[in-house]
């Protein structure tokens, strides 16, 4: 079989030469490369990923939830303070959330909390735990819980009018003043300085409270806002004090009703000491009299939480006793413990 020829070389040898030579070659590799490339796209690409979800947390009290935006909006429940919820949409200071019951509906942004806030509040629990109750207190009216002893503080558990909790330590903070408006006053003379302003020289202070209440809620309060809640046969005999700590050391019984002994600390009523109680009290029940009366009382301490107490043996068995952290005159502290015997208190070496 004859092979035709062009200018000695072979019909093959020219066709492939010509497909080499021309923009076939272009196209060719133009087409490979976009199969390739569709092929890697197809090859790394996986299912679509989700956004992770938002969650937060009730910063308020009883929140309302409601169905839509807008003057017909209608109210489907409330979210308790502290509970989750995610997040599913936002819009100008509002929320679209999912409670874990279920429950979906709109909600003020500015009442729910980050996670983080959430968590640092769970740490401040968490630390709280292992401190021993100073005595139980009453709201006086609904308050927002600190994450620190300061106004500007971050909050988030907000508890009801006369909730009871339990008071664990106690701190002083500066009180954040108003701002005056400045006044414009003649220059001074060349060489005298103005003399200083005696509201600049003294900075205001208050007394905050960490207290432990109901499922965890922990946090700061400011002394004010609490109430001692102690029992009312003894509480009027306070004479105008400040009830800080006050505890059952004792429980007797008298004609089948229970007569607890207490002990209480106390402060005058001046903000800002930078320590806990000045003064201790103790009170036993008189059967003969069928009244409380004071046991002991001691003043003019620097006394300081935790205060304890416990029973300690002694020759006629157990008895109810204390003990106090107080400082002396030099700033060192130490531990004062005491005991009763009988209706009377004495100290312990």
């Amino acid at each position: 079989m004859r092979t035709c020829c062009y200018n000695g070389e072979s019909a093959n040898a020219v066709l492939f030469r010509h497909f080499f030579e021309s923009d076939s070659l272009s196209r060719f590799y133009g087409i490979g490369l976009a199969v390739c490339l569709g092929l890697t796209a197809a090859g790394c690409s996986g299912p679509a990923t989700t956004p992770p979800r938002e969650i937060a947390y009730v910063r308020g009290a009883a929140v309302p939830l409601r169905d839509q935006l807008g003057p017909a909006a209608n109210l489907t429940g409330n979210l308790e303070s502290g509970e989750e919820v995610e997040v599913l949409a936002k819009r100008p200071r509002w929320a679209q959330v999912r409670s874990a019951r279920g429950q979906t509906g709109w909600v003020q942004s500015r009442l729910l909390a980050p996670r983080e806030v959430h968590d640092q509040f769970r740490s401040v629990a968490a630390q709280a735990g292992s401190l021993p109750s100073q005595g139980k207190a009453l709201l006086r009216r609904e308050a927002n819980l600190h994450l620190e002893p300061r106004r500007e503080a971050e909050t988030f558990y907000r508890l009801p009018e006369g909730e009871e909790m339990d008071v664990v330590a106690h701190r002083v903070a500066e009180r954040p003043s108003p701002s005056l408006p400045s006044r414009s006053s003649p220059p001074a003379e060349e060489g005298l300085e103005p003399p200083a302003s005696a509201d600049l020289a003294v900075q205001p202070l208050e007394d905050w409270f960490l207290v432990r209440a109901s499922r965890g809620r922990t946090g700061w309060l400011l002394e004010n806002f609490l109430d001692m809640n102690v029992p009312v046969e003894v509480a009027r005999y306070r004479e105008g004090l400040r009830i800080r700590a006050w505890f059952v050391i004792h429980r007797e019984m008298d004609d089948g009703v229970e007569r607890p002994w207490y002990l209480w600390a106390s402060i005058r009523p001046v903000s800002g000491f930078p320590f806990d109680f000045d003064e201790i009290r103790v009170f036993v029940w008189n059967p003969a009299r069928d009244r409380y009366e004071t046991a002991y009382r001691e003043r003019n301490l620097i006394g300081f939480y935790p205060i304890r107490v416990g029973s300690q043996e002694t020759p006629g068995g157990p008895a109810p006793s204390f003990a106090l952290q107080r400082e002396d005159e030099t700033g060192k502290r130490f531990e004062k413990a005491y005991v009763m015997a009988g209706r009377m208190v004495r100290r312990t070496p």
